[in-house]
């Protein structure tokens, strides 16, 4: 390989380094007009009990898998939850209600939960989490893989087994089909 080729294309990767590390590569939120639902998206459940002390729920550990590209549009779920990102960057953006991030920290500086402000976007690294608990504060949110790679997530979540775990709404909240 000519000096010449390796000098471009030393360049060329350094470049999209560059880019990839800015977040001008990461994916962007579904657009206005998706249709609602999720995509892209895989869930395993992983373990799950009747706690003694919430009778009528389930307390559930569930591995999402979200492909590049990836998003769920604008939504809630009845549920207390917390989700933490094992792998790649979560975009997140809070319409409606109340919810927390804490940034992920160590064992001898851990993190803080923080309030999410209302209609401003924030992206989720690896141990960063969020939490809401929607029987306190109705809470609408929209989500999408905001990296070019895979998106692992692990979710804790008190469920109502009868209810469905998650609806989809308008700009208005109203639930869409």
């Amino acid at each position: 390989m000519s000096l010449r080729l390796t000098v471009v294309a030393f360049a060329l990767v350094s470049q999209l380094t560059g880019l990839a590390a800015s977040g001008a590569l990461a994916q962007e939120p579904p657009p206005a007009d998706a249709t609602p639902g999720a995509y892209g998206t895989t869930a395993v459940p992983l373990g799950a009990i009747d706690p003694a002390a919430a009778p009528g729920y389930r307390l559930q550990v569930v591995e999402l898998t979200w492909e590049p590209g990836a998003y769920a549009t604008r939504h809630f779920h009845p549920t207390a939850l917390i989700t933490c990102v094992q792998e790649g960057s979560l975009g997140f953006l809070l319409q409606h209600g109340a919810a927390s991030l804490t940034r992920g920290g160590t064992a001898d500086a851990p993190g803080e939960p923080e309030p999410i402000p209302l209609d401003d976007t924030v992206i989720l690294a690896p141990r960063d989490c969020l939490t809401f608990d929607e029987f306190s504060t109705h809470m609408e949110h929209t989500g999408w893989n905001a990296g070019d790679g895979n998106l692992v997530l692990w979710e804790a979540r008190l469920v109502d087994p009868e209810q469905p775990f998650t609806t989809y709404v308008n700009d208005l909240g109203t639930p869409v089909p």
